[in-house]
């Protein structure tokens, strides 16, 4: 690929890892501003996101002959999709490739926190361990219930991994997916999210980042929930009111959380989250298998590609706007 296109790397001309890439590195690099860098702006025609770099429409604009985005991810709340639509540029991601790999770590994120694993392993290595506990009881996963918050992809993948402990699914939607609930075994929540955060002892978050789902989980939602329930959190860190769950955990509002994402990433070495024996914090590595993060890479560049030269994107958030029917690939 890159003996036809040129390829810049704002990584190198940074000299930063792409996720401490900010708004304002993208900003210096197209504005001229950095010193390190001899980008000329009309020459970019393509643009990929890896990590969530940020793009945002002011950027964006400094690209006269920008034909396409493409997400290397599924969530893409951190490029302007209203501003490529409004252009009428065609903006690509990779739905599903990083839904199976996620659900596998949720059922092992629910399984460590509910039965103490984590810290089971520690006090088994622990230096001065001379003896076990009999009586440190965990939680029981079998016939529990579980509230799933975004019943998409990730949502239902999750659902189908973990049916065999005889689990109650309770799931909260913007809509319903009544074909779903008899294959899935999985209840609508009729009385909306108040309802599977009362009801469930194990609530997930599966939900894509976007304005209408930042701040999601915060006060008024942990003291719905049970106060023996665990928080797990797929989705985005932003979705969760992080002060608020620091409060809840040290109030005994909810037992426990188990999170693969937070804001920021990675925490403050001194984060309260850090220090508590009831949390579990992994490095967000939902999809971080080879086999998935490749083919992950295959659908970002074949949809760099099919921008590249007109053709419409095989996965899309929106097509090129003078093209016909536009096909959207459902991520809710």
């Amino acid at each position: 690929f890159d003996k036809h296109v040129r390829c810049i790397f704002l990584s190198d001309i940074l000299e930063k890892g792409a996720d401490e890439i900010g708004v304002e590195d993208v900003a210096a690099v197209l504005q001229g501003r950095c010193a390190q860098s001899s980008v000329v702006v009309d020459d970019i025609v393509g643009v990929v996101s890896h990590q969530h770099v940020p793009f945002r429409g002011a950027e964006l604009s400094l690209l006269p002959n920008l034909r396409v985005v493409s997400n290397h991810g599924v969530g893409h709340g951190h490029i302007d999709g209203a501003y490529l639509k409004g252009r009428g540029l065609p903006l690509g991601f990779t739905p599903g490739a990083a839904s199976g790999p996620t659900a596998e770590l949720g059922v092992g994120l629910i399984l460590a926190s509910a039965r103490n694993l984590i810290l089971s392993v520690e006090r088994a290595r622990a230096p001065d361990t001379t003896s076990f506990d009999p009586y440190w009881y965990g939680s029981r996963v079998t016939g529990a219930t579980l509230g799933v918050v975004g019943f998409g992809e990730m949502g239902q993948q999750l659902v189908k991994r973990i049916r065999g402990f005889d689990i109650k699914v309770l799931y909260f939607n913007r809509t319903r997916k009544m074909a779903l609930e008899a294959e899935l075994g999985a209840t609508w929540c009729q009385g909306g999210l108040e309802e599977l955060l009362r009801e469930s002892d194990f609530v997930v978050l599966c939900v894509a980042s976007a304005p209408e789902t930042r701040g999601l989980i915060g006060a008024a939602q942990f003291r719905a929930m049970k106060r023996s329930a665990t928080l797990v959190n797929l989705a985005r860190g932003d979705v969760v009111v992080q002060d608020d769950l620091v409060d809840a955990l040290l109030s005994g509002t909810i037992a426990a959380a188990a999170l693969d994402v937070t804001t920021p990433e990675p925490l403050p070495r001194d984060h309260p989250l850090l220090k508590m024996e009831n949390v579990i914090v992994t490095s967000h590595i939902g999809s971080a298998t080879k086999a998935d993060r490749r083919r992950m890479a295959e659908m970002c560049l074949e949809n760099l590609l099919a921008g590249l030269e007109g053709r419409d994107l095989p996965t899309a958030v929106h097509q090129r706007k003078e093209q016909g029917q536009k096909r959207k690939v459902d991520s809710s």
